[in-house]
């Protein structure tokens, strides 16, 4: 991509602003770095953005000292990717952190701005949540390190100090702030540092320390928003599908099939949603830790020389459009706060207005020390938006997300730009939304189903495909902490009926045991009694060895069990009912999650080759050869069930509830059980 493409295509500076940049010059004098990190922080629930009750006299100081970041945002608004976005200085489609629930980071595939800090002599610390893989464990690259198991929680916490575990009494956000003032003092003045204090407040279940229960007030109450008040009638689909009945947790083809939703969902009365300002009241703790800090900069002479950024690793919905928790492309979800203060280098109570994401924070570091952006980031030094007064910058920014976890939340995708907002979701049918922030600052009118608008719409479709292409973007992206195919690869089981009778042609070695089957020339019949083939756990059949891939040659004479392999926990099985082929999934973590795809029509009488694929994340159903669907799962298969395959009978366990478990009648010709791409 040459600079002179970038100037006539400006939206592809969405991803590509690192390359126009100047070099940095080597720095005589590299600054210490303090970034602080709060968790699910919404971008306006500060004091000095006018909160009607909130009181963060520390932060609104700093906000006087440095800029205000005022349009910055997050690409993909979940903790675990947003925190990799932050230190990696990459999209998720890159580093390869997509969910909450497994991915783990793995900085051989995208290292941390620390890698690069530590080079030219930095000591850098790692204090709070890091959370990119549950572990609380050391990561490279950090020369102190200090976290803890997922989460965390906010009283009494077990600390990983340096790979040891150590348990402590008192405020966890407290604890953190005592440690970071310890990094500190311990520091040679004389040698930069990077401390990263990374908060677990204010992330649910909100539990303010003691002396904050009453915070802002004993009768503070959250305001309704305006957006509370939606009826949904020009919203996707599936928003009125939540908002009408319980869908998080499973999903089944044919219940979407013939589904009548309401074409507008109606009002709610404003109920008492006051635990939200529990939420902000743990910010309090927050706040009077960061004016220690400040405090001790200052005592310590350092301040001058200490680069401050202060930011959220997402948004946080507040009731607006009736949700909570963030994850959608919404102001509220999406938008985060963000200060940078660098005494006398960034103008203090300055305002910088051009869009920002978390992804620029480590370009932004890495060039304040004097260091090249590396060539993998694809966010942008902000250094030229507080130094120069015409600064090239992007005009627009991508949003990506992908389902994952309890909220039912469909794959998307998102452009904004200073004005307008597209969201789309390429993985359903199912409309667009495109709002005009400036007249609609709420997101309450979705200009996409209005024909006046029709050429906006194409325009900004057009410039989202355009930065999908230049980040990267994939709708079947997959963890980078995995191999891509875990196990071996190639034919694990290859059941033939031959000759009047069953033979593996993969010589696997793998057992099984027919049972009851009345053979014929080429194919076994199932008499939907007591004929059956068991084959006993084997690592080779382990459908949590992704991708796993099953082909079945099948006559189905009625209703029944293919095949089925699960345990109380994890499992599948391939069924017949109404004579349609289907397959169902069940993974479970701390929650139960389904997932079920219905083939399009019966297959009674009628030969067939089905096959079924599960993926890490994706669930995928072809039917003589043609996809019938492909969805990604709510929770992934990461887990052995450790259970026998067993062809042609119920098994022990019904893996999801609604599906046949009864025997099956009718013909097979052939069993095929592989793992590969």
């Amino acid at each position: 991509m040459t600079r002179r493409f970038l100037c006539q295509m400006p939206l592809l500076a969405v991803l590509g602003l690192v390359a126009l940049l100047p070099q940095p010059r080597a720095a005589a004098t590299r600054p210490d770095v303090l970034f602080v990190l709060i968790d699910d922080l919404r971008w306006d629930a500060l004091g000095y953005m006018g909160h009607p009750y909130i009181k963060t006299p520390t932060i609104d100081r700093l906000r006087t000292q440095g800029a205000l970041m005022a349009n910055a945002f997050v690409t993909t608004s979940i903790c675990c990717p947003s925190r990799a976005t932050f230190v990696t200085g990459t999209l998720a489609n890159r580093h390869g952190v997509i969910d909450n629930e497994s991915s783990d980071y793995n900085p051989e595939v995208t290292p941390p701005l620390t890698k690069y800090l530590q080079e030219v002599g930095y000591r850098t610390a790692m204090i709070g949540k890091w959370h990119m893989g549950n572990s609380g464990a050391p990561r490279p690259f950090f020369d102190f390190w200090l976290s803890f198991k997922g989460q965390g929680v906010y009283n009494d916490p077990v600390f990983n100090i340096n790979g040891k575990k150590v348990e402590h009494k008192g405020y966890t956000t407290d604890l953190l702030t005592d440690y970071a003032i310890d990094f500190i003092q311990r520091q040679p003045k004389e040698q930069p540092y990077f401390l990263m204090l990374s908060h677990k407040a204010v992330h649910e279940p909100f539990v303010p320390a003691t002396r904050h229960k009453e915070a802002y007030g004993a009768d503070a109450k959250l305001l309704e928003p305006p957006s509370y008040s939606e009826d949904f009638a020009d919203k996707p689909a599936w928003q009125r599908r939540q908002a009408t009945r319980e869908v998080r947790w499973h999903y089944r083809t044919r219940e979407y099939e013939e589904e009548k939703l309401p074409a507008s969902v109606p009002a709610e009365p404003w109920k008492d949603h006051n635990k939200y300002v529990d939420q902000l009241r743990c910010l309090a703790a927050v706040d009077e830790g960061l004016g220690k800090i400040l405090d001790l900069l200052r005592e310590r002479g350092t301040l001058d020389n200490t680069l401050i950024v202060f930011a959220s690793d997402n948004g946080y919905f507040h009731m607006e459009h009736r949700r909570w928790d963030k994850r959608l492309a919404y102001e509220e979800s999406l938008r985060i706060p963000m200060l940078v203060v660098y005494p006398g280098r960034i103008q203090a109570g300055s305002t910088v207005t051009q869009l920002v994401t978390n992804a620029d924070f480590a370009p932004t570091i890495l060039n304040y020390a004097g260091l090249p952006v590396p060539p993998q980031m694809q966010g942008a030094s902000m250094r030229p938006l507080f130094e120069d007064k015409n600064p090239r910058w992007r005009n627009a920014i991508f949003y990506e997300y992908w389902k994952e976890l309890v909220h039912s939340i469909p794959a998307m995708t998102a452009l904004r730009t200073d004005r307008y907002k597209l969201i789309t979701y390429p993985e359903i049918k199912d409309l667009d939304e495109l709002f005009d922030l400036e007249k609609d600052p709420h997101e309450m009118h979705n200009l996409a189903v209005d024909p006046r608008y029709s050429g906006l719409h194409a325009s900004m479709k057009s410039q989202l495909e355009e930065a999908k292409i230049f980040s990267g973007w994939s709708p079947n992206a997959f963890p980078k902490n995995f191999p891509r195919i875990n196990g071996d690869e190639g034919v694990q089981l290859d059941l033939v009926a031959q000759s009047g009778s069953w033979v593996d042609r993969a010589n696997s070695g793998v057992p099984f045991t027919p049972q009851n089957l009345q053979m014929r020339e080429d194919s076994a019949f199932f008499d939907g009694s007591s004929a059956s083939v068991r084959v006993p756990f084997h690592k080779a059949i382990d459908p949590s060895g992704w991708p796993f891939r099953l082909d079945i040659t099948v006559k189905p004479d009625s209703d029944g069990v293919i095949a089925v392999q699960s345990t109380a926990d994890y499992g599948y099985k391939v069924f017949i009912q109404d004579g349609r082929p289907g397959v169902a999934v069940h993974c479970k973590s701390w929650i139960d999650t389904s997932t079920v795809i219905d083939g399009p029509a019966s297959i009674l009488g009628k030969w067939t080759q089905l096959r079924v694929v599960i993926d890490y994340n994706r669930l995928v159903l072809l039917v003589g050869g043609v996809l019938a669907e492909s969805v990604s799962l709510p929770l992934p298969f990461s887990e052995s069930p450790k259970a026998p395959l067993v062809i042609g009978q119920g098994g022990l366990h019904p893996v999801v509830a609604g599906v046949p478990d009864r025997p099956f009648t009718g013909q097979i010709k052939r069993f095929t059980l592989q793992r590969g791409l």
